[in-house]
């Protein structure tokens, strides 16, 4: 095992997991990272760690590298209106391609299909996949370096932190359904579940597995949707445009600061729009792999620790079952403009050296950037640390979900949650947008939440300060 590590652990280390994932259905993705798109753009991802073990995935860079290449990929591609919005009809030609491939798999019996012809279908869909992740990182990167950019411009203007913070929680806040909330409205003005199933099949597919929901499950969901959602739903994005305007009236704010917060809200409102065709691209990428493991007597899961070019490889008869024994017990990539794979022994070393922040001895206190105010009200509720959102069943109604950071399977626990309080995470991730929609109050990146509070505390948490407090 080499000795050099990558980053300072002591330093300020991004840190986005460790949350259910698999390797499988994100090899484009890193494949994207330190080829593709610096071949495209010119610009990179700043060095990356990526680590797969026990069914989770870890994800470790250096903060002020991450954020610096945010800041520049958000500056040159995302806040020129011309570019952003050409680079975002690039992606949605590719996005287009992939809906076209994956209508023309489901129409075939794979099963009957030569190998020759499961290999093309196999490399047609990467390929395409791989284009839509060159043009789709552009808001993904740049969002990690955008909302600092903001911050620095209105300080001079704002200079009451707590005016600030709300400023840069208005400002940043979509102005588009997302695609739950589509979900959502779409199911209450249904009657016909079966096409409904039909289209949003998907809905908790995530990067830790696929699912075909049933009609069952959307009936049970439709239950706790109010009947008047749709119009909540529109009055607040109505809300939320008349709050910028009031902020931009308020505080004269100028033409060059709304275009960054125009910017920044097109990134976010891209990456919704994103994750929803990712969610449907993983079922048929799992739809093809579970070809492979019948077709070459391979487990189905033990194929998601392997390159997409890896499966390509098993159609094309290579035998992988070594390859996949070596990683039985963790792998992953260390990747900048090369990529690396670490062994088991080097995850192991790497997962120890890079894990949750440790907090002071006897701290009481979290303090986070406000992503959401809710209502603005100081509340109190009960911490419940959620590691694995697989297991939302055990949360309940009422509770403070505390966890390193959220993604998308999350959202079940979430919508239960009356506060979200992260380790991780900025104002334009997945706590910080989901919260605003749910409008309960979130603090992000707090760095030691999880290991400050324990299960069962009672807390206080003050939305405008970002502060949350034993009691």
């Amino acid at each position: 095992m080499q000795n050099k590590t990558p980053f300072d652990s002591k330093g300020d280390i991004f840190r986005w997991g460790p949350v259910p994932g698999k390797f499988l259905y994100v090899s484009t993705f890193v494949e994207t990272h330190y080829q593709a798109f610096r071949a495209k753009f010119a610009e990179n991802w700043s060095e990356t760690l990526w680590m797969f073990k026990d069914g989770r995935s870890f994800w470790v860079n250096n903060t002020p590298d991450v954020v610096a290449a945010g800041q520049r990929v958000f500056v040159k591609y995302m806040l020129p209106s011309i570019s952003r919005e050409g680079i975002y009809k690039e992606w949605q030609g590719y996005d287009r391609e992939i809906a076209s491939l994956e209508k023309h798999i489901g129409s075939l019996k794979l099963s009957a299909a030569s190998d020759s012809e499961l290999l093309k279908l196999w490399n047609n869909f990467n390929d395409l996949y791989l284009k839509f992740w060159v043009a789709g990182s552009i808001p993904e990167l740049a969002n990690y370096g955008s909302t600092e950019y903001l911050t620095e411009k209105l300080k001079p203007i704002i200079t009451d932190q707590d005016e600030l913070r709300s400023a840069l929680e208005v400002l940043t806040a979509p102005e588009q359904i997302s695609f739950y909330q589509e979900e959502e409205i779409a199911l209450v003005n249904t009657s016909d579940l079966k096409k409904h199933v039909e289209q949003f099949y998907w809905l908790k597919n995530s990067y830790a597995g696929t699912q075909i929901l049933s009609e069952s499950w959307f009936a049970e969901h439709k239950k706790e949707i109010p009947t008047d959602f749709e119009s909540n739903v529109k009055t607040k994005l109505a809300e939320t445009a008349k709050r910028k305007a009031s902020f931009q009236a308020q505080y004269n704010l100028p033409p060059e600061i709304m275009a960054i917060a125009k910017a920044i809200t097109y990134g976010i409102e891209w990456q919704d729009e994103r994750k929803k065709s990712i969610f449907i691209i993983l079922h048929y990428i799992d739809v093809l792999t579970s070809e492979v493991a019948r077709r070459y007597k391979y487990s189905f899961d033990e194929l998601h620790n392997l390159w997409h070019n890896q499966i390509a490889e098993i159609i094309s008869g290579q035998d992988l079952h070594e390859e996949l024994k070596k990683r039985a017990n963790g792998f992953g990539v260390w990747f900048f403009h090369d990529c690396r794979e670490l062994s088991s022994q080097e995850v192991d070393f790497y997962w120890n050296l890079y894990g949750t922040e440790k907090s002071a001895v006897g701290a009481s206190e979290v303090r986070g950037a406000v992503a959401s105010k809710g209502s603005g009200a100081m509340i109190k509720g009960v911490v419940h640390i959620l590691f694995d959102p697989t297991k939302v069943e055990s949360f309940k109604e009422g509770e403070v979900l505390v966890a390193p950071m959220t993604s998308p399977e999350y959202v079940f626990a979430m919508k239960k949650a009356c506060a979200v309080l992260t380790d991780t995470g900025g104002l334009t991730s997945h706590a910080a947008i989901t919260s605003r929609e749910l409008n309960i109050p979130c603090i992000v990146g707090t760095k030691t939440v999880t290991t400050v509070f324990k299960n069962g505390d009672l807390v206080e948490i003050d939305p405008v300060k970002g502060t949350a407090k034993k009691v």
